[in-house]
Formats: structure tokens, C-alpha cells, sequence
């Protein structure tokens, strides 16, 4: 979207347990474990690899945080319920 893009790498995956991802410019780390529940699957995702510190790192963290949480509302809803909730573009619309 918007002619952004990156690299990734994807280093392993076990179906339906884990995916471990590579991306970025400096690269950094991404894991994304999936653990079956009763009432559904917790996604858990642990980034790390960061080249920042102090203030830099908490940006970049939080930054993270946030667009993962985003992206994983919206596959939430269509995957759960066939609604295309426009996340990105509602967040970031087109100038």
C-alpha cells in the first residue's frame, strides 16, 4: 500500500504453531507463535534485534506495537467475520 515495502526473510515456519520472520532496514527479528485455545487462537509476537536505545527504542517498540496490533484487528475481523475494516487506510489515508 502506498508503494511501501521491505524485505523479509522468513527463517522457519510449523504449521499453525510459529512463524519466524526477518525484516527491515537494519533488520530486526519477528516471531509469531499461535497457541489453540478454547474460544479461538492467541497470536503472540515477539520482535527484537533493535539497533536503537533509550528514547529511539521505546519509539520503535511502541511504533511496533501499534501496527501490529492494527494489522492483527483487521485479520481478525475478516478472517472471524468477512469485514474489511480498512484499518490502514483509515490510520494512514492517501495525501
Amino acid at each position: 500500500m502506498y508503494n511501501v515495502k521491505s524485505n523479509v526473510l522468513v527463517h522457519e515456519i510449523i504449521p499453525n504453531r510459529l512463524i519466524k520472520t526477518e525484516w527491515g532496514d537494519p533488520a530486526v527479528h519477528a516471531d509469531y507463535e499461535f497457541i489453540a485455545m478454547e474460544k479461538g487462537t492467541l497470536v503472540i509476537i515477539k520482535s527484537y534485534g533493535f539497533s536503537q536505545t533509550g528514547e529511539d527504542l521505546l519509539k520503535i517498540i511502541n511504533d511496533n506495537t501499534g501496527g501490529f496490533t492494527t494489522v492483527l484487528d483487521g485479520c481478525k475481523a475478516y478472517l472471524e467475520h468477512g469485514i474489511k475494516l480498512n484499518l490502514i487506510e483509515d490510520k494512514f489515508p492517501a495525501k
